[in-house]
Protein backbone atom coordinates (compact mmCIF):
# COMPACT_ATOMS: atom_id res chain seq x y z
CA UNK A 1 0.00 0.00 0.00
CA UNK A 2 1.02 3.59 -0.64
CA UNK A 3 1.11 6.03 2.27
CA UNK A 4 -0.48 9.43 1.63
CA UNK A 5 -0.63 10.89 5.14
CA UNK A 6 1.15 10.10 8.38
CA UNK A 7 0.59 12.89 10.88
CA UNK A 8 -0.03 13.56 14.56
CA UNK A 9 -3.18 15.52 15.35
CA UNK A 10 -4.27 17.18 18.58
CA UNK A 11 -7.82 18.04 19.62
CA UNK A 12 -8.11 21.72 20.44
CA UNK A 13 -11.78 21.66 21.50
CA UNK A 14 -13.76 19.01 23.44
CA UNK A 15 -14.44 15.94 21.29
CA UNK A 16 -17.57 13.86 21.89
CA UNK A 17 -17.08 10.64 19.98
CA UNK A 18 -17.46 7.03 20.96
CA UNK A 19 -18.24 3.58 19.63
CA UNK A 20 -20.83 1.12 20.91
CA UNK A 21 -19.84 1.96 24.48
CA UNK A 22 -21.13 5.50 24.98
CA UNK A 23 -19.26 5.84 28.27
CA UNK A 24 -15.82 5.52 26.62
CA UNK A 25 -14.40 7.96 24.10
CA UNK A 26 -13.02 6.34 20.96
CA UNK A 27 -11.59 7.57 17.66
CA UNK A 28 -12.78 5.22 14.93
CA UNK A 29 -11.02 4.99 11.54
CA UNK A 30 -14.43 4.71 9.86
CA UNK A 31 -15.35 8.16 11.20
CA UNK A 32 -12.24 9.66 9.60
CA UNK A 33 -12.92 7.88 6.31
CA UNK A 34 -16.49 9.19 6.36
CA UNK A 35 -15.25 12.75 6.78
CA UNK A 36 -12.75 12.35 3.94
CA UNK A 37 -15.58 11.03 1.77
CA UNK A 38 -17.72 14.06 2.64
CA UNK A 39 -14.96 16.49 1.66
CA UNK A 40 -14.28 14.54 -1.54
CA UNK A 41 -17.97 14.93 -2.49
CA UNK A 42 -18.33 18.66 -1.75
CA UNK A 43 -15.07 19.40 -3.55
CA UNK A 44 -16.71 18.14 -6.73
CA UNK A 45 -16.15 14.39 -6.84
CA UNK A 46 -18.83 12.56 -8.82
CA UNK A 47 -20.75 9.60 -7.42
CA UNK A 48 -18.76 7.28 -9.67
CA UNK A 49 -15.44 8.75 -8.48
CA UNK A 50 -16.56 8.60 -4.86
CA UNK A 51 -17.47 4.92 -5.19
CA UNK A 52 -14.19 4.13 -6.94
CA UNK A 53 -12.19 5.78 -4.15
CA UNK A 54 -14.22 4.99 -1.03
CA UNK A 55 -16.24 1.96 -2.09
CA UNK A 56 -19.99 1.38 -2.23
CA UNK A 57 -22.76 -1.17 -2.53
CA UNK A 58 -24.97 0.31 -5.25
CA UNK A 59 -24.74 -1.63 -8.52
CA UNK A 60 -22.47 -4.21 -6.92
CA UNK A 61 -20.05 -4.09 -4.02
CA UNK A 62 -16.89 -2.03 -4.50
CA UNK A 63 -14.13 -2.13 -1.89
CA UNK A 64 -12.63 1.13 -0.63
CA UNK A 65 -9.25 2.08 -2.08
CA UNK A 66 -8.60 4.23 1.01
CA UNK A 67 -7.38 2.75 4.29
CA UNK A 68 -7.42 4.88 7.45
CA UNK A 69 -5.56 3.89 10.60
CA UNK A 70 -5.61 5.48 14.05
CA UNK A 71 -2.80 4.78 16.49
CA UNK A 72 -0.80 6.26 19.39
CA UNK A 73 -3.86 7.79 21.03
CA UNK A 74 -2.72 9.82 24.05
CA UNK A 75 -6.02 10.61 25.71
CA UNK A 76 -6.63 13.54 28.02
CA UNK A 77 -9.77 13.37 30.16
CA UNK A 78 -11.21 16.02 32.46
CA UNK A 79 -14.33 16.83 34.39
CA UNK A 80 -16.86 18.47 32.14
CA UNK A 81 -17.35 22.17 32.98
CA UNK A 82 -20.62 23.23 34.51
CA UNK A 83 -22.70 25.00 31.90
CA UNK A 84 -24.62 28.06 33.00
CA UNK A 85 -28.07 28.41 31.38
CA UNK A 86 -28.49 30.81 28.45
CA UNK A 87 -24.77 31.17 27.80
CA UNK A 88 -22.84 30.72 24.57
CA UNK A 89 -21.09 27.63 25.94
CA UNK A 90 -24.43 25.99 26.84
CA UNK A 91 -25.67 26.90 23.35
CA UNK A 92 -22.75 25.04 21.78
CA UNK A 93 -22.57 22.02 24.09
CA UNK A 94 -26.20 21.49 25.12
CA UNK A 95 -26.94 18.44 22.96
CA UNK A 96 -23.75 16.74 24.08
CA UNK A 97 -24.97 17.00 27.66
CA UNK A 98 -28.40 15.45 27.06
CA UNK A 99 -27.84 12.91 24.26
CA UNK A 100 -27.21 9.21 24.51
CA UNK A 101 -29.00 6.29 26.11
CA UNK A 102 -28.65 7.97 29.51
CA UNK A 103 -28.90 11.72 30.04
CA UNK A 104 -25.47 13.28 30.34
CA UNK A 105 -23.57 10.09 29.51
CA UNK A 106 -21.44 11.85 26.88
CA UNK A 107 -20.10 14.32 29.42
CA UNK A 108 -18.84 11.72 31.91
CA UNK A 109 -15.10 11.98 32.45
CA UNK A 110 -14.00 9.13 30.17
CA UNK A 111 -16.74 9.60 27.58
CA UNK A 112 -15.11 12.57 25.82
CA UNK A 113 -11.63 13.70 24.86
CA UNK A 114 -10.42 16.93 26.40
CA UNK A 115 -8.24 19.39 24.45
CA UNK A 116 -4.66 18.15 24.33
CA UNK A 117 -5.62 14.60 23.29
CA UNK A 118 -3.34 13.43 20.49
CA UNK A 119 -3.60 10.69 17.89
CA UNK A 120 -1.70 9.51 14.86
CA UNK A 121 -3.53 9.25 11.54
CA UNK A 122 -2.26 7.22 8.61
CA UNK A 123 -4.08 7.30 5.27
CA UNK A 124 -3.01 4.71 2.72
CA UNK A 125 -4.04 3.59 -0.76
CA UNK A 126 -4.42 -0.03 -1.73
CA UNK A 127 -3.67 0.78 -5.38
CA UNK A 128 -2.84 3.88 -7.46
CA UNK A 129 -5.75 6.12 -8.48
CA UNK A 130 -6.31 7.98 -11.75
CA UNK A 131 -4.85 11.48 -11.64
CA UNK A 132 -8.15 13.34 -11.25
CA UNK A 133 -9.28 11.13 -8.37
CA UNK A 134 -5.86 11.34 -6.73
CA UNK A 135 -5.90 15.14 -6.85
CA UNK A 136 -9.40 15.27 -5.35
CA UNK A 137 -8.46 12.86 -2.59
CA UNK A 138 -5.37 14.83 -1.61
CA UNK A 139 -7.38 18.05 -1.58
CA UNK A 140 -10.01 16.35 0.60
CA UNK A 141 -7.29 15.29 3.03
CA UNK A 142 -5.99 18.86 3.12
CA UNK A 143 -9.46 20.22 3.93
CA UNK A 144 -10.00 17.57 6.59
CA UNK A 145 -6.64 18.40 8.17
CA UNK A 146 -7.27 22.16 8.35
CA UNK A 147 -11.06 22.41 8.58
CA UNK A 148 -12.16 19.03 9.88
CA UNK A 149 -13.76 17.91 13.12
CA UNK A 150 -15.02 14.64 14.58
CA UNK A 151 -17.91 13.62 16.77
CA UNK A 152 -21.07 15.12 18.21
CA UNK A 153 -21.53 18.88 17.71
CA UNK A 154 -18.73 18.93 15.16
CA UNK A 155 -20.68 21.51 13.16
CA UNK A 156 -20.60 23.77 16.22
CA UNK A 157 -16.87 23.79 16.81
CA UNK A 158 -16.50 20.65 18.93
CA UNK A 159 -14.03 17.90 18.05
CA UNK A 160 -11.77 20.30 16.17
CA UNK A 161 -8.13 19.24 15.78
CA UNK A 162 -4.81 20.52 14.49
CA UNK A 163 -2.17 18.81 12.37
CA UNK A 164 0.81 19.48 14.64
CA UNK A 165 3.25 19.14 11.79
CA UNK A 166 1.52 21.70 9.59
CA UNK A 167 0.31 24.80 11.44
CA UNK A 168 0.05 27.68 8.95
CA UNK A 169 0.42 31.39 9.49
CA UNK A 170 -2.67 33.58 9.07
CA UNK A 171 -1.51 34.67 5.62
CA UNK A 172 -0.78 31.09 4.54
CA UNK A 173 -4.19 29.94 5.75
CA UNK A 174 -5.96 32.75 3.91
CA UNK A 175 -4.07 31.97 0.70
CA UNK A 176 -4.86 28.26 1.01
CA UNK A 177 -8.57 28.83 1.69
CA UNK A 178 -8.79 31.23 -1.25
CA UNK A 179 -7.53 28.43 -3.51
CA UNK A 180 -10.51 26.19 -2.69
CA UNK A 181 -13.35 25.80 -5.21
CA UNK A 182 -15.90 28.61 -5.21
CA UNK A 183 -18.67 26.34 -3.91
CA UNK A 184 -16.93 26.23 -0.51
CA UNK A 185 -17.03 29.41 1.56
CA UNK A 186 -14.27 29.72 4.17
CA UNK A 187 -14.39 32.99 6.09
CA UNK A 188 -12.64 34.15 9.25
CA UNK A 189 -14.57 36.49 11.54
CA UNK A 190 -13.21 40.06 11.64
CA UNK A 191 -10.43 40.92 14.07
CA UNK A 192 -7.12 39.53 15.22
CA UNK A 193 -6.64 35.81 15.99
CA UNK A 194 -7.96 34.74 19.39
CA UNK A 195 -5.54 33.73 22.12
CA UNK A 196 -7.13 30.30 22.74
CA UNK A 197 -9.35 27.83 20.92
CA UNK A 198 -11.97 28.35 23.61
CA UNK A 199 -12.03 32.09 22.91
CA UNK A 200 -12.42 31.41 19.18
CA UNK A 201 -15.19 28.89 19.80
CA UNK A 202 -17.09 31.34 21.99
CA UNK A 203 -16.73 34.05 19.31
CA UNK A 204 -18.18 31.65 16.77
CA UNK A 205 -21.04 30.71 19.06
CA UNK A 206 -21.89 34.38 19.58
CA UNK A 207 -21.76 34.92 15.81
CA UNK A 208 -24.20 32.05 15.23
CA UNK A 209 -26.62 33.31 17.87
CA UNK A 210 -26.60 36.79 16.30
CA UNK A 211 -26.93 35.31 12.81
CA UNK A 212 -30.01 33.32 13.80
CA UNK A 213 -31.63 36.37 15.37
CA UNK A 214 -30.89 38.67 12.42
CA UNK A 215 -32.07 36.19 9.76
CA UNK A 216 -34.98 34.63 11.64
CA UNK A 217 -33.59 31.13 10.92
CA UNK A 218 -34.82 29.43 14.06
CA UNK A 219 -33.76 25.91 15.02
CA UNK A 220 -37.40 24.81 15.10
CA UNK A 221 -37.78 25.27 11.32
CA UNK A 222 -35.93 23.63 8.40
CA UNK A 223 -33.02 25.72 7.17
CA UNK A 224 -29.41 25.45 6.08
CA UNK A 225 -28.45 25.74 9.75
CA UNK A 226 -29.72 22.22 10.36
CA UNK A 227 -32.98 20.94 11.78
CA UNK A 228 -34.86 18.01 13.25
CA UNK A 229 -38.57 18.00 12.39
CA UNK A 230 -40.30 14.66 12.94
CA UNK A 231 -38.73 12.15 10.58
CA UNK A 232 -36.85 14.91 8.74
CA UNK A 233 -33.31 15.60 9.89
CA UNK A 234 -30.42 17.43 8.32
CA UNK A 235 -27.07 18.48 9.67
CA UNK A 236 -26.07 22.12 9.49
CA UNK A 237 -24.33 23.17 6.29
CA UNK A 238 -22.65 25.94 8.29
CA UNK A 239 -19.68 24.71 10.28
CA UNK A 240 -17.84 26.60 13.02
CA UNK A 241 -14.09 26.05 13.23
CA UNK A 242 -11.50 27.47 15.64
CA UNK A 243 -8.52 27.06 13.30
CA UNK A 244 -5.07 27.03 14.87
CA UNK A 245 -2.55 29.27 13.16
CA UNK A 246 0.93 30.35 14.17
CA UNK A 247 -0.49 33.56 15.66
CA UNK A 248 -3.28 31.92 17.71
CA UNK A 249 -6.75 30.69 16.69
CA UNK A 250 -8.90 32.05 13.89
CA UNK A 251 -12.70 31.84 14.36
CA UNK A 252 -13.67 30.48 10.93
CA UNK A 253 -17.02 29.67 9.34
CA UNK A 254 -17.26 27.05 6.58
CA UNK A 255 -20.31 26.77 4.34
CA UNK A 256 -21.23 24.92 1.15
CA UNK A 257 -24.53 24.52 -0.65
CA UNK A 258 -23.31 21.08 -1.72
CA UNK A 259 -24.10 19.84 1.80
CA UNK A 260 -27.61 21.25 1.98
CA UNK A 261 -31.09 20.64 0.55
CA UNK A 262 -32.44 23.93 1.94
CA UNK A 263 -32.29 27.43 0.38
CA UNK A 264 -28.77 28.83 0.25
CA UNK A 265 -27.58 31.22 2.93
CA UNK A 266 -24.25 31.97 1.22
CA UNK A 267 -25.19 35.57 0.40
CA UNK A 268 -26.20 36.20 4.02
CA UNK A 269 -22.77 35.17 5.30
Amino acid sequence: MTEIVSSTFEFTTPAFLCGADQSRAEIRPASVRGQLRWWFRVLGGSREQETAVFGGVHGGTTASSVVTRISDVKAVHADFPKLAPNTTRMYLYYFASVSGSRKGIRTERNAWFAPGTRFRLDVLLRAPLPDDESVLLRRAIGCFSRLGALGLRATRGCGVFTDLGNIPSVSDFRAWSASLPRQILVKALPGDPCRTADDAQMALGAFLQDFRRSTGLKSSRPSALGFSAGQRRESSALKLRPVQVAEGFLPVIVYTDAACSQPSIAELL
